[in-house]
């Protein structure tokens, strides 16, 4: 499998940005924006040469059930860009949120976000917007939530038969669905369950982590970086490696610091469960992050 992540340090130029991601080994990356054709297409083929993944381009937090007709519309215009700039970029999949029900944001908790009617709306937006692009390489996704659809892997699995679309395919994120005391405990059933129903459908997949507080009047469980919470990266990581092709497992939401202390927690774990992650062969080993003072890498002595 390959891993991908945020980049901190300022870079002037994409060959710098292509050696910072070799350094940190990473095999997959983010999918940026570029104006300029000419760049894009120099970008593209320097992240392509050093066989690093254009893993995921975002278009998240764009309204598709939006109640107000034009702004919907317009909405949807934005995705059908951005899927296709993913798609002449080589990217993996483009990244959409499922819709909420209300006017002219994006987000807030209504059970009418997880009714039927809301499944059915999505269904042919999402049919809609994969029949207008017709991507050729780039799969269109949604980043699975608590509040939103999809809110589960059965949830998922429903929306791939009803859209029926080679195009859609499946992002996971399973930190984003554990909502309740049993899926925290159980979390590694929890994300085999994920793979058994999804398995043959996932194309890219968040890493980052989260705690439960052990005293609290209601359920709080909340999120952090990678390797700083009880997700099980044992069984997550086995599960990935199983899929042929696959998926790519890109790290977010985190800082500069976190992100060296979450390589050393993932590329170990990955060497305890016998995993080696593509394109890591020129990483460097990281510098301790309270003692980095603005330098990510440790000398090679």
């Amino acid at each position: 499998m390959r891993l991908g992540g945020p980049i901190f340090k300022k870079v002037d130029n994409f060959e710098e940005e292509v050696a910072l991601h070799r350094k940190l080994g990473f095999g997959a990356a983010y999918c940026k924006y570029i104006e300029d054709p000419s760049y894009r297409a120099e970008y593209k083929q320097a992240f392509a040469e050093a066989d690093i993944v254009l893993a995921e381009f975002g278009a998240y937090c764009i309204n598709i059930l939006d109640t107000d007709a034009a702004l919907r519309q317009k909405n949807i215009d934005e995705i059908c860009r951005r899927l296709e700039y993913a798609d002449g970029m080589g990217a993996r999949c483009c990244v959409i949120h499922g819709g909420s029900v209300e006017t002219g944001g994006w987000g807030d908790a209504n059970p009418l976000n997880m009714s039927e009617k809301s499944f059915a709306e999505t269904v042919t937006i999402v049919q809609g917007i994969l029949d207008r692009v017709k991507p050729q390489t780039a799969k269109l996704v949604m980043e699975t939530e608590s509040y939103l659809l999809p809110d589960s892997p059965e949830i998922y699995a429903r929306l791939i038969e009803a859209i029926d679309r080679p195009g859609f395919a499946v992002h996971l994120d399973p930190v984003n669905i554990i909502a309740s005391p049993r899926r925290f405990y159980g979390n590694a059933q929890f994300i085999k369950q994920c793979f058994a129903v999804l398995g043959p459908w996932i194309v890219s997949c968040h890493a980052k982590d989260l705690n439960m507080p052990p005293k609290h009047a209601t359920v709080q469980i909340d999120e952090t970086y990678i390797g700083d919470g009880v997700l099980d990266y044992d069984t997550y990581l086995k599960e990935i490696a199983k899929l042929n092709p696959a998926p790519t497992m890109m790290i977010e939401h985190l800082n500069e610091s976190q992100l060296i202390k979450g390589l050393k927690f993932i590329f170990k774990k990955a060497e305890e469960v016998g995993i080696t992650f593509e394109g890591s062969e020129h990483r460097e080993e990281l510098a301790d992050a309270e003692n980095a003072s603005g330098e990510w890498f440790a000398p090679h002595l």
